[in-house]
């Protein structure tokens, strides 16, 4: 059986905040929850979650993004797994790559991209593999 998480979901969408927190939970894992960078910060610094899911766009475009970065560099957190949340892509999509430019043409700091809308099934089966490799 896989051992279940503390997860900290961080976006600044109340209503995917509470859809991916019932469904995470309904999993059996704990769940904090962040509305932005600032918060999820303060709660890291409360308590080391086993994984961050982090959305990409919320007070900028790219703020969750800055966040992960930072965390990346940071030592004490270059072994949390991140998974990135994002419309991002159709903001790209929709707009071009040249706003974007500085972000696509960078290593992204964590190893998985989720699209919203997030199909929960997905998510979950790789929450799952990440918890079997830690």
């Amino acid at each position: 059986m896989n051992r279940k998480a503390e997860i900290l979901l961080v976006d600044d969408d109340p209503d995917i905040l509470d859809s991916l927190r019932i469904i995470l939970e309904a999993n059996g894992h704990g769940v904090r929850t962040a509305a932005n960078g600032r918060e999820a910060r303060k709660a890291l610094s409360e308590r080391m979650p086993d994984l961050l899911i982090l959305d990409i766009m919320m007070n900028s475009d790219t703020e969750g993004f800055d966040l992960a970065f930072e965390l990346r560099d940071n030592p004490d957190y270059k072994q949390l797994p991140i998974i990135l949340l994002t419309s991002f892509l159709d903001k790209v999509r929709a707009e071009g790559p040249g706003p974007f430019e500085f972000i696509l043409g960078q290593q992204w700091p964590a190893h998985w991209l989720f699209e919203k809308p997030v199909d929960a099934e997905r998510l979950l089966a790789k929450i799952d593999a990440i918890l079997r490799e830690a």
